[in-house]
C-alpha cells in the first residue's frame, strides 16, 4: 500500500512522511524470507516478531530508495501497552505486568511526535522509541546484518501484491 501511495506522497513533499508502527517484538526475530511461514510449525508470537522486523527493514529500504523525493520514512516501537492483543497473545507476560504496561494513549505518543516534528530533526529510515532514535538490533540477539535480505523480500511482496518492480 505504501508503494501505491508514493505518487501522492511525492506531491505532498517536503512534508510527506510514512510512519510504521512496529514493536519491540522485532528485536527477537532476524529478517526471514519465509513470509507465509511455510516451513516449520506456525508460532503466532514468532510470526509477529518476523513481521515487525520486516516492517523496520522495509521502512529503512524505502528511506534509501526515495531519499531524494522529500518523503520521510520512520519506524517506531510504541512500548509495551496494555491492549487486548497483548493479553491474548502473551497472557503470562500481560498478567505478570498488569498495571505496569503503558496505556494505548502513552503508546501513541511517539507516533504523534514523529508526525509533528520538523523533518530536519528526524532521521529518515531510523527506528524510534520514546521520542528518540533507538537501535534496530540488540547485541547478541542474532538479528544484526539481517536487513541485507530485504531486496528479495521486497520482490516477494511485490509479487504477492501484483506490483511491478
Amino acid at each position: 500500500m505504501t508503494e501505491l501511495m508514493l505518487p501522492l506522497l511525492e506531491k505532498a513533499a517536503p512534508d510527506a512522511r510514512v510512519i510504521t508502527v512496529s514493536s519491540g517484538g522485532m528485536y527477537t526475530a532476524p529478517l526471514n524470507k519465509d513470509l507465509q511461514y511455510t516451513s516449520g510449525k506456525f508460532d503466532g508470537v514468532e510470526q509477529y516478531g518476523r513481521n515487525k522486523r520486516v516492517q523496520v527493514a522495509l521502512t529503512e529500504k524505502w528511506a534509501e530508495m526515495h531519499k531524494d523525493k522529500g518523503i520521510g520514512f520512520y519506524s517506531m516501537h510504541p512500548g509495551w501497552a496494555e491492549t487486548p492483543g497483548v493479553a491474548k497473545s502473551l497472557p503470562a507476560f500481560s498478567k505478570s505486568l498488569s498495571g505496569k504496561l503503558r496505556s494505548s494513549e502513552e503508546g501513541a505518543d511517539t507516533v504523534i511526535w514523529l508526525a509533528l516534528q520538523p523533518k530536519e530533526k528526524l532521521v529518515s529510515g531510523a527506528f524510534y522509541f520514546d521520542r528518540a532514535e533507538a537501535p534496530k538490533h540488540l547485541k547478541f540477539a542474532g538479528t544484526g546484518g539481517s536487513h541485507a535480505a530485504i531486496d528479495s523480500i521486497v520482490d516477494d511482496l511485490r509479487s504477492l501484491s501484483a506490483l511491478s518492480s
